[in-house]
C-alpha cells in the first residue's frame, strides 16, 4: 500500500487533533483575556440585565468544542498540507464573522434591548479572535517550517 501523498500529512488524525489542541490552548487564553478583563466592563454595562447570576459551564464548554471543530474544518484543514498562510486567514475570517454574527443578530432579534453596540463590537471580536488563534495555529504547526511561504509561493 502506498503512503500518503506529499499534499497529504503522515498522520492525518494526529495533525488533526494538534491543530485542534493548538487552536484550544490559543483561543482559551485570548478569550479569558478578552471576556475577563477587556470586555468586562462593556458587557456589564450593556448586558448585565441579561447576565446570569452564574456562570454555567456545560454550555460554555460546547461553545468552546464545537466552535473550534468548525474553525480547525473549515479555516486551519490541517489535512490539506501546503495550505497558505493568507488562505488561511481569510477562511477563518469568514468563519468568525458568520459565527458571531448569527448570534449577535439573532439576540438584537429576539432579545428585548439587546444593545447594538454589543453586536457590533462581539462580531469584530469573534472575526478578530478567529483570524487570530488560526494564523497562530497555523505558524505553529507548519509556518516555522516554511518560512517566506505566506501567499502560497516562495518569497
Amino acid at each position: 500500500m502506498p503512503g500518503p501523498t506529499p499534499s497529504e500529512p503522515r498522520h492525518p488524525v494526529r495533525a488533526w487533533l494538534t491543530s485542534y489542541a493548538i487552536a484550544a490552548v490559543v483561543f482559551a487564553v485570548i478569550d479569558l483575556v478578552w471576556l475577563g478583563v477587556v470586555a468586562q466592563p462593556l458587557y456589564q454595562d450593556q448586558l448585565g440585565h441579561l447576565l446570569a447570576d452564574e456562570f454555567n459551564l456545560v454550555p460554555a464548554a460546547a461553545f468552546y468544542f464545537l466552535y473550534l471543530v468548525g474553525l480547525v474544518h473549515f479555516a486551519l484543514r490541517p489535512l490539506e498540507a501546503g495550505r497558505p498562510l493568507g488562505v488561511t486567514v481569510r477562511d477563518a475570517a469568514i468563519y468568525g464573522f458568520m459565527t458571531y454574527m448569527t448570534w449577535d443578530l439573532t439576540s438584537a432579534a429576539v432579545f428585548r434591548d439587546f444593545p447594538t453596540l454589543v453586536v457590533f463590537i462581539d462580531i469584530t471580536w469573534g472575526t478578530s479572535a478567529s483570524v487570530a488563534v488560526a494564523a497562530l495555529t497555523w505558524w505553529l504547526t507548519h509556518g516555522r517550517r516554511s518560512r517566506g511561504r505566506v501567499g502560497g509561493s516562495r518569497a
